[in-house]
């Protein structure tokens, strides 16, 4: 039945390239607009033992989904864990993968900033030395060092640090990192409506005053949702611009879809 519907879903490591139809592939990755990146977990069923030997911890790979004439990145990550077993007649070679977030995690940074240094100067400075991408550095409350700056840390508390002295949100996702006003969602809108692929009404969340009040929404699988994605919803529950707080993808049987909490934009 999904294959009426056109699904496509392909892993690529190493040049090399698995896809949906004609492997059975299923996988939950989960995102959010925290700073601890993006995880989940791959399903490869029935593969070669040589093509499953290739997939060990470390290596780099690209999950893409989607639909016949419209497929996508889902996440560019590494393999943090693997192992494979038999599922009564199926072979199942599990990965749990990440984007890649140990990269700022445990890379160190030691260097001074002279006096006026700016936080918004020094940032991509430091996403650099991590090897990983800048997304967007947009610095909502930008600071003046009048006395310098040393960071003699990680490279992922030190960008903690210069968000929380601007004022801003820190979050990586598909191998960027980004530096935002708290509620400032990305730029490019995502519409969800009945026609778009939303599929059930969204329903009020109350997650207390961190958050404040949220909504449940879900719809068909949209590669371009991710977290601090700007989804403009057409329903009749909400209506307006919301921004992503948290979500997962997921392809497990029948379910091919994007679970989302968003928050209105004022």
């Amino acid at each position: 039945m999904s294959e009426m519907f056109g699904r496509r879903i392909d892993f690529e490591f190493e040049g090399e390239r698995l896809s949906y139809p004609g492997l059975h592939i299923e996988f939950e990755i989960k995102f959010s607009s925290e700073d601890e990146g993006n995880a989940g977990h791959i399903r490869l069923f029935n593969l070669s033992s040589s093509t499953a030997e290739k997939l060990k911890k470390d290596k780099k790979f690209k999950l893409k989904a989607g639909y016949k004439n419209d497929k996508g990145i889902i996440l560019p990550g590494i393999i943090e864990k693997h192992h494979t077993n038999w599922d009564k007649v199926d072979k199942r070679t599990i990965l749990i993968i990440g984007d890649n977030t140990q990269n700022w995690l445990k890379t160190t940074i030691n260097k001074t900033w002279d006096k006026g240094a700016k936080a918004s100067q020094i940032a991509p400075k430091i996403v650099k030395q991590t090897g990983l991408q800048v997304g967007e550095i947009e610095i909502a409350e930008d600071v003046t060092y009048e006395k310098g700056k040393t960071f003699s840390t990680t490279c992922h508390k030190a960008l903690k640090e210069i968000a929380k002295d601007t004022n801003s949100k820190l979050h990586c996702s598909r191998g960027k990192v980004y530096i935002r006003p708290k509620n400032t969602p990305n730029s490019q809108s995502v519409l969800l409506n009945s026609n778009t692929g939303l599929i059930s009404t969204p329903e009020i969340n109350q997650n207390g005053e961190d958050e404040g009040v949220t909504y449940n929404v879900k719809s068909l699988l949209n590669y371009r949702i991710r977290a601090d994605a700007l989804v403009t919803i057409e329903s009749s529950s909400i209506n307006g611009n919301y921004r992503v707080i948290n979500g997962k993808h997921t392809a497990e049987g029948k379910d091919f879809t994007t679970s989302i909490e968003v928050k209105k934009v004022e």
